[in-house]
């Protein structure tokens, strides 16, 4: 039944609006459950762990020389970052695979770009043959994957951007660098 009293009617609806703020509140996931990397039977795969945000994002298969990489795409970053603050760092002629996952409401995409000179307001110019997703310039919707495979050099400094128009230049980029003195990748937080 429904009061006729209306002090005590704003008070119900303040109540219920308060209770529905808070349940909402309690409800709301402030961070992403880190995202792993499983191990196979036989050990071969090394989990490296992520020393930036979020879990374990990198993994080697030393026999093999093959890093798989999960790049989460949205809000406007990289697996949290943007604006180069991270870096991939790879060993010597990697078979690189990256799961590329689309998890923000606008499109992104990605490309992996020459780390020299200024960035692009768009993508479709890899530095890397194959090193793109598919629909680079037109950016996957939201909950779409794609595999990106491919070999890095010896050595170089790259950058993975966002090939949607305008995205880049707005700080959707981090750095992949391949290091000829690393045995293992590693992806975190850039240092000088």
């Amino acid at each position: 039944m429904f009061p006729t009293d209306p002090g005590r009617a704003t008070y119900h609806t303040a109540a219920a609006g308060f209770a529905l703020v808070a349940l909402a509140a309690g409800c709301s996931k402030q961070e992403r459950p880190g995202l792993t990397i499983q191990q196979s039977s036989a050990g071969a795969r090394v989990a490296v762990p992520d020393t930036g945000q979020g879990g374990d994002f990198v993994s080697f298969d030393p026999a093999t020389n093959t890093v798989t990489f999960k790049l989460v795409a949205g809000p406007f970053v990289f697996n949290g970052f943007g604006n180069g603050d991270a870096t991939l760092t790879l060993p010597p002629q990697s078979h690189v695979v990256i799961n590329f996952i689309q998890d923000d409401g606008t499109p992104h995409s990605a490309e992996v770009y020459s780390g020299e000179g200024p960035l692009p307001n768009a993508g479709g110019d890899p530095a890397i043959p194959r090193a793109y997703t598919n629909k680079v310039i037109e950016g996957l919707v939201q909950g779409a994957t794609d595999v990106l495979r491919f070999t890095v050099p010896d050595s170089g400094r790259y950058r993975i951007i966002c090939g949607v128009p305008g995205h880049a230049l707005s700080g959707m980029w981090i750095w992949m660098v391949i290091d000829p003195a690393a045995k293992e990748p590693r992806f975190g937080k850039t240092t000088p």
